[in-house]
């Protein structure tokens, strides 16, 4: 009997051995887990591809601009207010000076496809004003003209006269600037600022939090009283009194700023000093849950720094809620440039934002709505997504929210 029951015991173990070793095998790396779940949220997925996009978009309109040979700043005020999906030509005057410093660069091709253009009667002017005539006619007119000479020295006018035509995606603004190339650089701007004031506020506020809930008693005391402050200031008329501030009368920073740069560095400067006071909130609060923990407690006991215990031990419990709080910062930094900027008091001019177009757009509202429908759209898509990218990665990260 006893030999019996040992051997049911021995199958048994045997076959909780066999059962352990196949949920071990079906186990999932926490990576594999917490990605699992973000794909299982559907907006949050799709708010990060938007995201990726914008960011692809900042991080190339450089390229952007070369391949379409637009710039953000070149006006052309015969052109205004075109609607979308126009092509325009640009003014007489534009192209006499083009066609000008291209005879004074190449004057024997000039002369060149002058003669030809007489030999052949395409213009009916002496030779020195063939180029002239030739400018005054429709770009598609003069292109064909050009290419039916069939001489190498046209290869230069051609190019230069496909520049006098443009094709605007997004129509052109007040100035005649197109607005999708602008829209690109406003995407560098915008992006750029939101992320490096999120970026930068969750440093502060992990420090801040960090240092509060670990010390407690009057170094959480006074740097919470300070969080408070700054967090019953209404920020709209706080951002609009500094924003007023001109920086480069500082002395240590005039060698930082300058007059192209000034409105993106205070802008930066502003959002910071206001944005990181929830996060040193969260992270406190974080902190004070977990400082009286036995990983924390065995850490201590066996003389580990206090700097080895926030960095090693506890900083890794606040991420979580730190990614969180950094995507929605990004939102928020986002909308409070774009809010600055149509005050008249953010990113200022020539320099495109989405804030400082809905800005030059509010009094064409009527006569030209996609100029202000355009980047309200952009702003409206970009906060949307870190929101739900920030809800996504929260459901993902939390462990008790993750299926095992």
């Amino acid at each position: 009997m006893s030999e019996m029951t040992m051997n049911e015991i021995e199958i048994d173990s045997n076959q909780l051995s066999a059962k352990d070793r196949a949920e071990l095998e079906k186990a999932q790396p926490m990576w594999k887990m917490v990605l699992t779940q973000f794909l299982d949220h559907k907006l949050a997925v799709a708010g990060a591809v938007i995201i990726s996009i914008f960011l692809m978009v900042a991080i190339f309109a450089g390229t952007i601009q070369s391949v379409t040979g637009l710039d953000p700043d070149v006006q052309n005020v015969g052109n205004r207010y075109l609607a979308p999906m126009t092509t325009a030509s640009v003014g007489l005057d534009v192209r006499e000076t083009e066609i000008e410093r291209f005879i004074t660069e190449h004057p024997e091709a000039a002369d060149a496809v002058q003669k030809a253009l007489v030999e052949k009667g395409i213009v009916a002017v002496a030779e020195v004003d063939a180029i002239y005539e030739l400018g005054a006619q429709e770009v598609s007119k003069a292109l064909s003209d050009l290419k039916s000479l069939n001489i190498a020295e046209t290869a230069g006018l051609i190019s230069l006269f496909n520049n006098f035509e443009t094709f605007h995606l997004f129509g052109t603004d007040e100035l005649g600037r197109d607005v999708f190339i602008r829209l690109v650089y406003g995407t560098r701007v915008s992006m750029g600022v939101g992320v490096l004031v999120a970026l930068a506020s969750a440093l502060i506020g992990l420090l801040i939090g960090s240092i509060a809930g670990f010390y407690g008693g009057m170094i959480d005391t006074f740097l919470m009283r300070v969080t408070d402050a700054l967090l019953s200031l209404p920020h709209i008329p706080v951002l609009i009194v500094i924003a007023a501030i001109d920086l480069s009368k500082i002395p240590w920073l005039k060698a930082i700023i300058s007059t192209s740069n000034e409105s993106i560095f205070k802008m930066i400067i502003i959002l910071c000093l206001f944005s990181w006071m929830a996060v040193a909130r969260l992270v406190r609060g974080s902190i004070l849950s977990i400082r009286e923990r036995e990983f924390v407690l065995a850490a201590r006991t066996l003389g580990a720094k206090d700097s080895t215990i926030i960095i090693r031990h506890m900083f890794p419990n606040v991420i979580a809620p730190m990614l969180v709080a950094i995507t929605l910062g990004v939102g928020e930094s986002i909308l409070f440039e774009a809010a600055l900027s149509f005050l008249g008091l953010g990113i200022m001019p020539p320099t495109p934002s989405w804030g400082n177009m809905l800005n030059n757009a509010q009094e064409l509202i009527y006569q030209a709505p996609f100029l202000a429908v355009l980047p309200g759209l952009l702003i409206f898509l970009t906060t949307v997504s870190f929101n739900y990218l920030g809800d996504g990665l929260q459901d993902a990260i939390d462990p008790k929210a993750i299926r095992r």
